[in-house]
Formats: structure tokens, sequence, C-alpha cells
């Protein structure tokens, strides 16, 4: 008989069961212009018979726009220490109004035409597989609604086919 013992989620910290809650940039283009932004939601698994990840966008935020016309997006891992200011710029200017990833001192690579930040230690790149919003009748702990969207700002999960990883 196997013996099993119960770990709290904060207590692990390594590959798919990392738990940190760092901010990480979504990246995405729609024609020649390239948008990111940070998200604190999001994850690694497998649907559908495909490796996957998700990620929850905010549907006012322009890198909703881009990853619905291009159906591609990147996740870019930065060191949230070394790249603390970036991470919270990229989070708060829009890329409506400024070239937010120039004016965070970052850089755009590409991977197969889709486009990541370079100073990322880790980047996955993914095609769209499935978007939808993160409606209130959905939820079934309501207390995330009052937590999480008292401006009735809500998310829309995408959810997307990992195409390549590239670890630095």
């Amino acid at each position: 008989m196997h013996v099993f013992q119960p770990v709290a989620p904060q207590d692990v910290d390594e590959g798919a069961f990392s738990f940190k809650g760092n901010k990480i940039l979504v990246s995405s283009a729609d024609k020649d212009k390239v948008n990111s932004t940070a998200v604190s939601f999001g994850g690694v698994g497998q649907i559908w018979g495909k490796r996957v990840v998700f990620v929850l966008v905010r549907a006012n935020r322009l890198i909703k726009e881009y990853m619905d016309a291009s159906g591609e997006f990147s996740i870019s891992f930065l060191n949230p220490v070394e790249f603390r200011g970036a991470l919270k710029y990229m989070e708060l200017v829009s890329g409506r109004d400024e070239d937010k990833i120039a004016n965070a001192r970052l850089t755009v690579n590409y991977n197969d035409g889709i486009p990541f930040i370079d100073e990322a230690d880790n980047v996955i790149t993914a095609k769209v597989l499935f978007a939808q919003e993160c409606e209130e009748e959905s939820f079934f702990d309501k207390d995330l609604i009052e937590e999480f969207y008292k401006k009735d700002e809500h998310h829309y999960m995408y959810i997307g086919e990992i195409q390549k990883i590239l670890i630095r």
C-alpha cells in the first residue's frame, strides 16, 4: 500500500505545480502592431488531447483585440525582482496611449511570427483554441465577484494550444 502525504499548494514550488502568483506578460500582434500586458491569472494543463496554457485577460484590454485578431499569443516569464518596475508599468499603462513595451525598456522578439518579450527567462507560444467571457452567472463562488470584479471589468479566458516552449 502506498502512503500519500498531504501538501499545501503554497508549499509546492516546481514544475506545473508552481503557484507563485507572479505576473506574466501576454503578448500578441495585429498585423505589424505588437501589444503586451501583465496578467496574474493563468496556468498550464491538458484538454481536448492537447497541451495548453490558459490566461485571463480583461475585456477592456487592447491585448484582447490583438489575440482575437491574430488567434495566437505568447506568455513571457520575466524575473519578478529584476523586472519588477517593467512588470508594474506594463500592468498600469495602456498600449492604446503609447508604445509601452519600448517605454518599459523591453524588447520584442518573434518565434514563428508570434511576438514575445526577449528579456524573458521562459516563453510559451500558443494558438488560441477557445475564448469565453467569465460571466457572473458562471461563478459558483460569488465572493470572487466581489473580490475581483467590483468595477464590472470581467475577464475573458483564453485557452491556447502550446506551440513552443522557449527556455533561456
